[in-house]
């Protein structure tokens, strides 16, 4: 398994060689989210548009080269949220998530996230990384139709 870093930010641009093109980039991402999540909370184009927005950042893990984990993040100043994280149904169960989260573990300041109400397994990864139950947004997801509980952790 491989990890690799991409970002947009003006002193990291060298990042991109690693992948042919960000569109067929955004289409890995895209189908690894519908496997994911059975259908992708995101659209291709949000996905190609986040990738080159300069607080955003993403962390790939690669198998015989195919994305079967990606963490996205987006900073700005000293608050970071966790986007996205999803990793391939075939791959799921065996730490790959708490892998990536450990690429945030050094940030300086408070961390975001949202996450399914239903979604117990992610929920349980998030407090192991000491991330807090702090609110509740009704019906905030679709497809189906869920509350979304607000996590963040402050790391001073």
């Amino acid at each position: 398994m491989k990890l690799k870093h991409l970002s947009y930010s003006e002193n990291k641009l060298e990042d991109k060689k690693d992948f042919s093109t960000i569109e067929k980039l955004s289409a890995q991402i895209y189908d690894l989210l519908s496997l994911a999540y059975e259908e992708s909370p995101w659209t291709r184009a949000y996905i190609l548009a986040d990738i080159i927005n300069e607080n955003s950042d993403y962390f790939f893990l690669e198998e015989e080269g195919k994305i079967v984990g990606v963490l996205a993040i987006s900073t700005i100043m000293d608050e970071l949220e966790i986007t996205n994280i999803a990793i391939h149904p075939d791959f799921q169960g065996q730490g790959l998530a708490s892998f990536l989260l450990t690429e945030v573990s050094t940030f300086s300041g408070t961390l975001f996230l949202e996450v399914r109400k239903s979604n117990l397994a992610a929920q349980k990864c998030y407090e192991k990384f000491g991330f807090k139950i702090y609110h509740t947004r009704k019906n905030y997801y679709d497809k189906p139709l869920e509350d979304a509980l607000l996590m963040r952790k402050e790391q001073f």
